[in-house]
């Protein structure tokens, strides 16, 4: 289990994620305490409880099964990566800065709301980042939350520039250059015997306006499971109201 604790004006927050333990055993239920990505269902007294869905892949398999449980096209794209011309990638624990302009430029063409630094800053020194830059430009970037205790690597952003390519060609790169990040993610940490890769969420629901992000994380296979969040009431409360504003 990985703890984050922060404060944000003034207040005193605390998250608890990929827990396999009995929620809130540790913490009183009129903190600002919340349990995120838990393996355990059940209804505690005192505790907003929230399910959802999310596609994993099993570390421990050789390299060879967990490739195959790619579809076809997926595996050929990823193999693709090999004859792009001027493309490198880089991985790291450090490139907070470097993620937050680059979202801040991909929020802007999007019209969505900017991040805020705190709300990468909290995870200190648990975010892989990996990056790649085609012909200089830095196009794909990817944030990861790491937890060696439990041996889960979570996606949390994933993002590029797509939205502003024109060219058909490079657009292709692209895609195929994300793909790989992905399995260059997956190997890193099955190197580093971890045992799970977590996509970071699945709507479940072909009516989503996730949908497209659904089809393009299920194209990798792995498996649909469900886990819970678990709120304090007044945890709960603030959460309401930060959706409301946004």
């Amino acid at each position: 289990m990985l703890e984050i604790s922060y404060n944000i004006k003034g207040l005193h927050l605390v998250e608890l994620w990929f827990s396999s333990n009995i929620p809130l055993e540790r913490f009183s239920l009129l903190k600002l305490c919340c349990y995120r990505d838990s393996r355990v269902n059940r209804d505690t007294f005192g505790l907003k409880k929230e399910e959802k869905y999310t596609l994993v892949h099993d570390l421990t398999l050789s390299q060879d099964s967990l490739f195959s449980t790619f579809k076809p096209n997926v595996r050929n794209e990823i193999r693709k990566h090999e004859k792009i011309n001027n493309f490198f990638y880089h991985a790291n624990f450090n490139s907070k800065l470097l993620f937050l302009n680059f979202y801040k430029k991909f929020a802007e063409a999007k019209k969505l709301p900017h991040l805020q630094e705190h709300s990468i800053a909290k995870y200190k020194d648990n975010l892989f980042y990996v990056h790649g830059t085609l012909e200089g430009k830095l196009t794909n970037l990817q944030v990861y939350l790491v937890d060696k205790e439990s041996g889960i690597v979570r996606l949390l952003h994933s993002i590029s520039t797509l939205y502003e390519e024109s060219d058909k060609q490079k657009k292709a790169k692209i895609g195929w250059i994300n793909r790989y990040l992905h399995w260059y993610t997956m190997l890193y940490f099955k190197a580093e015997n971890f045992k799970i890769f977590d996509w970071g969420g699945f709507s479940n629901n072909p009516n989503s306006s996730l949908a497209g992000i659904d089809k393009f994380k299920a194209s990798f296979g792995g498996e649909q499971i469900k886990l819970y969040d678990y709120y304090t009431l007044p945890y709960y409360s603030m959460k309401l109201l930060q959706e409301r504003i946004l």
